[in-house]
């Protein structure tokens, strides 16, 4: 474990402790389920770790993509009834997503050959490969589409039906 997996785990657990001091008793009979699943996986709570901070970095891109969308519309809505025409419209700089640090990401350094193999690549090396299988790789897939494919990677809307 690395220091950037040290300040992931620990900004999760500072969150979870946030949200418990926030919210109503937590449902009992739920508890104990949960209890009882952990007893059976005693290292799901390690992989249920990896699998959110991975979610959370995806929401935080997400939102950073939706909020430089959101810019670029109104940017194009800007110009005026004609302005597009006129080159008043802003520049479409393409459909690769931005990539780039959000407040909520780790930095990744790259671990030196003897500390992957001794830890197994670490928990953030780890983390990604735990959400492909927990979440079928989709939220992965969907990324890699949108960074080579763009528009044409998104899912084709159905054909409309030819009026009779």
């Amino acid at each position: 474990m690395d220091r950037n997996d040290q300040q992931a785990i620990g900004n999760l657990f500072e969150k979870l402790a946030n949200v418990e001091r926030q919210t109503p008793p937590r449902d009992a009979e739920a508890e104990r389920f949960i209890n009882d699943q952990i007893a059976r996986q005693p290292g799901a709570p390690y992989y249920m770790a990896q699998t959110i901070v991975v979610q959370e970095q995806a929401l935080n891109a997400a939102q950073s993509r939706i909020e430089e969308l959101e810019q670029q519309a109104q940017q194009s809505a800007g110009g005026g009834l004609l302005g597009g025409l006129f080159g008043g419209g802003a520049r479409r700089s393409g459909s690769v997503p931005r990539v780039g640090r959000t407040a909520a990401a780790a930095p990744q350094e790259p671990l030196s050959g003897n500390d992957q193999q001794r830890a197994g690549g670490g928990f953030l090396a780890g983390a990604a490969q735990t959400a492909m299988g927990v979440a079928g790789g989709v939220l992965l897939g969907n990324a890699i589409a949108g960074m080579f494919g763009g528009s044409e990677a998104q899912a084709t809307e159905p054909a409309a039906s030819q009026p009779e």
